[in-house]
């Protein structure tokens, strides 16, 4: 886990190609629209997976941690995550575009260029994101939904879409009703989307990086590590998905100078289910889980 300057290049080629992938996209999609609308709609899935195939690859050549490259019997879970989240995704996508619907004003942000539009997006929907995922932490039924996230032992790309059905619905919701609001044009959301898409890839990656100042603007790899640490003084931080500024701004920014050292995982719960289907019945199942982990649970705001 030790860091140097190949590091610190690797995690800025990584930024720069998000943030080029996204303009890629959105330059294609505004293309092919008037000629080629139906190719036009494969923009997104392409480029996400193009960011997908990318990230898996250099966890390969460039693990931050060895050990996790290895699978810790967590694969076909993370698979059936990555499959299922559709449902709600779906469901979240239909019901956030009608309660959009009703909202009548407009942020109007398709008057400005894209390059200004689409980090104005991202920026106010992380405010939403960073508060939400603080209050997921910070208060009990919350935490019973989103501690599904943090049962990963390992951070790798495909555990970034391990979370409960019902959270992923919450986020669908909001984030389709409050991109309608932006009023984005089309290739202008491809490029918030799949941003979006992309970098939480990246945050959750095994990559070794050392991204220095890129820490103060995005939610790196080396900030989001720490934010899985089981000592909830030190998960209980980082909250941003994108961007690190609200974490500054809200005091719950964590940054100690060195790469994560600490274990990963539920604090003070080792013996946590591990199986999708067991994964989705944590809050119904909480005082089981509470009871099977009595050594080691104390009384916590949690």
């Amino acid at each position: 886990m030790r860091v140097g300057s190949k590091d610190r290049r690797r995690s800025v080629a990584l930024h720069a190609g998000v943030i080029g992938l996204a303009g890629a996209a959105a330059r294609g999609h505004r293309l092919l629209t008037p000629r080629a609308p139906r190719l036009a709609e494969s923009v997104l899935p392409i480029g996400t997976v193009v960011g997908w195939w990318t990230i898996a690859r250099l966890e390969r050549r460039h693990p931050f941690e060895p050990g996790w490259t290895e699978s810790h019997d967590d694969v076909g879970t993370d698979r059936a995550f990555l499959a299922l989240t559709s449902i709600p995704y779906v469901l979240g996508t239909v019901l956030g575009g009608r309660l959009a619907r009703r909202w009548r004003g407009r942020a109007s942000l398709d008057r400005l260029p894209t390059i200004v539009a689409v980090p104005i997006s991202i920026l106010i929907y992380e405010l939403f994101h960073t508060s939400y995922h603080r209050l997921c932490h910070e208060w009990g039924p919350g935490w019973k939904l989103h501690s599904v996230h943090h049962s990963a032992t390992r951070l790798y790309w495909l555990n970034a879409t391990r979370f409960h059905l019902v959270e992923i619905g919450i986020e669908s919701v909001v984030d389709t009703a409050m991109a309608t609001v932006f009023g984005l044009r089309p290739h202008q959301e491809v490029a918030r989307a799949l941003t979006r898409a992309v970098y939480g890839q990246l945050q959750h990656s095994n990559i070794a990086v050392d991204s220095g100042p890129l820490n103060r603007v995005f939610a790196t790899p080396d900030l989001h590590r720490w934010h899985h640490s089981e000592i909830y003084e030190e998960g209980d931080t980082n909250y941003g998905a994108v961007l690190s500024i609200w974490d500054q701004v809200l005091g719950s920014y964590f940054w100690p100078g060195r790469q994560l050292d600490s274990r990963i995982g539920v604090g003070r719960m080792p013996r946590f289910p591990t199986r999708w289907w067991t994964l989705q019945r944590v809050p119904l199942d909480w005082q089981r889980i509470k009871t099977d982990n009595a050594a080691t649970w104390t009384n916590a705001p949690r």
